[in-house]
């Protein structure tokens, strides 16, 4: 099996068909840029954060929830004060707010009662970190891979939050394609580099089988994996980038990684701007 281009409804990327013809090459390109990746400051720096705050997420679906409502426009705080107003002046105007003056508190509700109170100290917590929150919402970084590139050459963006994160690059004049670089907490971690299919689904689209290379366990990037797409042309994937995408890629029938950015157009007009100094 090797691979060969096929336009989906976002980013182009190589799949699986049954020509051998140029796969060496490919993957001379895929194995350099990793590398420059890999060891890459700004990818280390943000996974870094990242496996960081994973012990800070939340401990309980409440928590998760939560923090949406909080983060939501129809503010949960804005709902709750407005409870505890009604409470506080009697006023029983529907069913929502009815509370009996005698009403005892079971044990199990005054646990449930003190763990939410709990969660919503945590969700505050995490709402006023600078840090957990450019994370939680997600930014881009665009940068050049290669430290003496020259201008218009290995042109990157990496978008990340607290899934992971997802990188797309650009090489130098003896290739036009690129590739996608997909890190995460589920992505396997074998000992050696390896070629293998797997199941990628962009948005809404069908899922797709596709030749991907799985970067070996390193301890630069240590607790994360990481997956890899060759892209056959830089200016084909810029022009699919979405503003919003999502990426779902499953091993052996297994998901491995889900995660969408946002402000996509941006990125990839950041991007073409630098390729086209080359």
């Amino acid at each position: 099996m090797t691979t060969n281009s096929a336009k989906y409804p976002s980013l182009q990327i190589y799949t699986v068909t049954k020509r051998r013809s140029g796969i060496a090459e490919v993957k001379a390109h895929i194995m350099r840029l990793s590398k420059l990746l890999i060891s890459h400051s700004i990818i280390q720096s943000s996974i870094a954060v990242v496996s960081a705050l994973l012990p800070l997420q939340f401990a309980t679906s409440l928590q998760a929830q939560s923090f949406n409502e909080m983060a939501s426009e129809s503010s949960a705080q804005a709902f709750y004060a407005d409870v505890q107003r009604r409470i506080s002046a009697g006023i029983d105007d529907g069913p929502s707010y009815q509370l009996s003056r005698d009403y005892t508190l079971t044990p199990e509700q005054e646990a449930q009662l003190e763990q939410r109170r709990q969660d919503d100290e945590t969700v505050e917590r995490l709402r006023k970190d600078p840090v957990f929150m450019r994370y939680w919402q997600g930014y881009w970084d665009h940068y050049q891979a290669r430290a003496e590139a020259q201008p218009g050459e290995f042109c990157a963006a990496t978008y990340v939050n607290l899934h992971g994160s997802v990188t797309l690059t650009g090489a130098d004049k003896s290739w036009d394609g690129g590739l996608l670089m997909f890190v995460g907490k589920d992505i396997p971690r074998p000992k050696a580099f390896r070629e293998i299919s797997a199941s990628l689904t962009q948005d809404d689209g069908r899922p797709a089988t596709v030749r991907i290379y799985n970067m070996p366990a390193s301890s630069e990037m240590p607790g994360v994996g990481t997956l890899i797409f060759a892209v056959p042309s830089m200016p084909a994937a810029l022009s699919g980038m979405r503003n919003e995408q999502r990426f779902v890629i499953a091993i052996d029938g297994k998901e491995v990684f889900r995660m969408s950015w946002k402000d996509g157009k941006k990125a990839s007009n950041a991007l073409r701007k630098c390729i086209r100094k080359r």
